[in-house]
Formats: structure tokens, C-alpha cells, sequence
């Protein structure tokens, strides 16, 4: 007859103390206490499974009770008699959860954060951070989270769309060569089968907007020289401060020139244009930063008496003729390949979300901030009040950075 098992107390756990070797503790019905070398105390659970014995580990004591393993060899036993291996079950648990994280690490973007990382050493802190960039404001979110493996040609295209819907086309470049590299490293770590970046033919998937893009200039040395340009400008007064105040507002060339003195609220520093003048028929606003105000204040002196900030050269009562700033970047040695006066707001939106990371705000309000159509009305609606303050700080940076070029030797 089998000699019985007396049930282990927790006074007995308590007081167990390790031994040079190993030795067991045991409770009935195949659970037992391991008490190890170095002092832990392990719960495991011997059964027969198929004619064969196995062992399967329930944890560590006191994290697991006495109460808690046995509940758990009861809860074993009654998987074992409706016919499944508590280990088999586990292994199969494992394998299931070890594949999902391995495809986890190998989404995009956990290949493209292990590559950052790894080139990070090699590069200055202010390229890698746009290189990063680059990667947070135009893949993460929109393909990020798919299985390297499976990006497709037409995920890539999607990013590219994205982008180019801003005008920002250099961005558009950069983001594509840092993914062609990010899947060259993938290809060699075999975390994907192929560079699929390598088949995009660039000349086609980049640039297929380039009617819609207009010349500007993104460089900070060109920007200090057509800022300093403007600012010496000899030409009609006006002109010059429309020039002036255009790369700090990024307004369409119309809005800007059509400006009425009764849209201007210089106490509050804003900037009030009604719907009936905006391309999207919406009215928008404007922060106006303290150099616009400076500006305006001048102008005031000499427009003042007239409905219209920018007066016509000829025709006092009525707004500045069409081509009158593309005019002047001409007389100032500006060719229209170079830039146009709808170029400030391309110089904008490009230097804008290439530094997101830098001023801290999203993509939305920098379209906000440019007027472009919101297609979901509420939405529209509710980032127009809940974007107000976030872009008085980004035109404010955009200010910032406008002058710290112009002061630059």
C-alpha cells in the first residue's frame, strides 16, 4: 500500500532552509516544493500524460501560495482528464507568444528604431535627430506597424502621397532614402527578403505633384539672402513691407495682398480673414508674431487712411496688383525658378514639419496654420479653436528661426 502524503503547512514552508544539494518538500497529488542551493523555494507539478511522466514549474513560494498551487494542480488535473498535456499547452503558449513579439520587432518600425540605433554612434546628434524625424512624422503612424516583410510598393506610395500633399517634395526625398537604407539593413539582418525601396523608379514615385509645387528656397543661406534682399529692398515702400511681413504669415499671395486694415486685431495680435477671401472658404487666423506687428504699425502711417493694407501702386483704393511681389524678387535677382511670392509658403510648410521634433507641434496644426481644407467638418470645427494656441507657438518658432538665420555671419 502507498505510504500517504501529509500535506505541507506554511510553518513548514517557512522554516525549510537551504541545503547543499537540492531537495523537495512534497504535498500530495504530484505537487512538490523544490527547495534550491540558493535559498528559492519552487513550485512544480509531477503528472502522467500519455503512459509518460512530466514535470511542469507553477511558480516560486511565497509569490505563489500553498493555497495558489494547489488550486493550480487541481486546475492541471482537470485539463489532464479532459485529455490535454498542461505542458504541451504551455509550449505551444510560448511559441505562439515568442512568434508574436518576434513580429513585433520586425515591423517597420522596430527595424527602423534597431538601425537608428545602431548608426546612431556614427552620426552628429543634429542629423541623427533628423533623421528621426524624418522617420516619426512620415512612416511611423502610416505604415509603422506593419511586418517589414509585407511593405508593399504601394505602402511606400501612400508615404510619398502623404508628403507631397504638404509640397514638401525634399522631405518627400529625404524619408525614401533613409527607408531604402532602413531595408538594406533589413535585407542583411534577413529581417526582409528583399529591398523593395530599390524597385521604386524615384523619377516617378516622387515628384508626380511638381505642377503643383512652387519654387522656394529652403536653405538657411539662401533664406538669410533673400531675407536680407527684402530688407534692402529699394523699390516701392509697400511692396517692401508685404515682402517682409509674407515668409512670416505663409499666406496664399491673394490673401496676403487683399488684406484689409479692418481684418487686423493688433491688440490681440491676430490676424482675422473671412471666409469669402480664403481658397477653402472658411475663414481663418492668423497669428501675427511681434516683428508683423512692428511692420504693420509703419505701414499704418502710410495706408492707414485706406480700406486696404497694401495699396495699389497706381489705384489707391484698391489691394496690390497680382504680380507686383513676384516683381520684385525679379528686380532683386530672384529668378522664378528660384522663387515665387507663393514660395514663402512652401519655405514654410518643408522647414516646418522637417523640424517637428523641434517645436514640439503635429503635422495637423502646421496644415491648420497653412489653410489647407479639413475633408471631416467636425473635426474641422474643432481643431480650429483647439489648434488657435498650439500655432500662435509655432509661428512664433517659425519667427524665431526666421530671425536666427538672418542673424547668422
Amino acid at each position: 500500500m502507498a505510504k500517504e502524503t501529509t500535506p505541507l503547512t506554511d510553518k513548514e514552508i517557512k522554516a525549510a532552509r537551504a541545503k547543499e544539494k537540492e531537495y523537495k518538500l512534497f504535498d500530495g497529488g504530484g505537487l512538490y516544493l523544490s527547495i534550491m542551493p540558493t535559498g528559492g523555494k519552487l513550485w512544480r507539478l509531477k503528472y502522467r500524460f500519455d503512459g509518460k511522466e512530466k514535470r511542469i514549474a507553477l511558480g516560486a513560494y511565497p509569490t505563489i501560495s500553498l493555497a495558489a498551487a494547489r488550486k493550480l494542480r487541481e486546475d492541471n488535473k482537470t485539463k489532464i482528464a479532459l485529455g490535454t498535456d498542461p505542458a504541451e499547452e504551455r509550449n505551444t503558449a510560448k511559441a505562439a507568444r515568442l512568434a508574436e513579439e518576434s513580429e513585433a520587432i520586425n515591423t517597420l518600425n522596430g527595424v527602423a528604431a534597431e538601425y537608428l540605433n545602431k548608426i546612431k554612434g556614427d552620426l552628429s546628434a543634429g542629423y541623427y535627430k533628423k533623421l528621426t524625424s524624418y522617420f516619426e512624422n512620415n512612416v511611423q503612424k502610416v505604415i509603422g506597424e506593419k511586418p517589414i516583410s509585407s511593405v508593399t510598393r504601394s505602402d511606400l506610395q501612400i508615404v510619398i502621397d502623404k508628403i507631397e500633399e504638404r509640397e514638401a517634395i525634399e522631405v518627400a526625398k529625404k524619408t525614401i532614402n533613409l527607408l531604402e537604407r532602413i531595408f538594406k539593413y533589413a535585407v542583411t539582418t534577413d529581417k526582409a527578403p528583399h529591398n523593395i525601396v530599390a524597385d521604386l523608379d524615384k523619377k516617378y514615385a516622387i515628384k508626380r505633384r511638381t505642377v503643383r509645387h512652387h519654387p522656394t528656397i529652403t536653405d538657411r543661406k539662401g533664406i538669410k539672402g533673400l531675407l536680407a534682399a527684402i530688407d534692402g529692398y529699394q523699390g516701392d515702400y509697400v511692396t517692401k513691407c508685404a515682402l517682409q511681413i509674407a515668409p512670416y504669415v505663409a499666406l496664399r499671395p491673394g490673401e496676403l495682398r487683399a488684406a484689409e486694415w479692418s481684418e487686423i486685431d493688433f491688440e490681440n495680435a491676430l490676424w482675422k480673414i473671412p471666409a469669402k477671401k480664403m481658397k477653402m472658404r472658411k475663414p481663418h487666423i492668423v497669428p501675427l508674431v511681434p516683428y508683423v506687428i512692428e511692420v504693420l504699425k509703419e505701414l499704418h502711417k502710410y495706408t492707414g487712411h485706406s480700406k486696404y493694407v497694401f495699396t495699389n501702386a497706381v489705384y489707391k483704393d484698391r489691394f496690390m496688383s497680382e504680380n507686383t511681389l513676384n516683381y520684385a524678387l525679379r528686380r532683386m535677382g530672384f529668378t522664378k525658378d528660384e522663387i515665387v511670392s507663393h514660395g514663402f509658403r512652401s519655405m514654410f510648410s518643408t522647414i516646418a514639419h522637417e523640424h517637428m521634433g523641434e517645436h514640439g507641434h503635429s503635422s495637423d496644426v502646421i496644415e491648420r496654420q497653412l489653410a489647407h481644407s479639413e475633408r471631416n467638418t467636425i473635426k474641422a470645427a474643432y481643431n480650429h479653436a483647439e489648434h488657435l494656441q498650439a500655432r500662435k507657438e509655432l509661428m512664433q518658432w517659425w519667427s524665431d528661426y526666421l530671425d536666427g538665420v538672418k542673424g547668422e555671419k
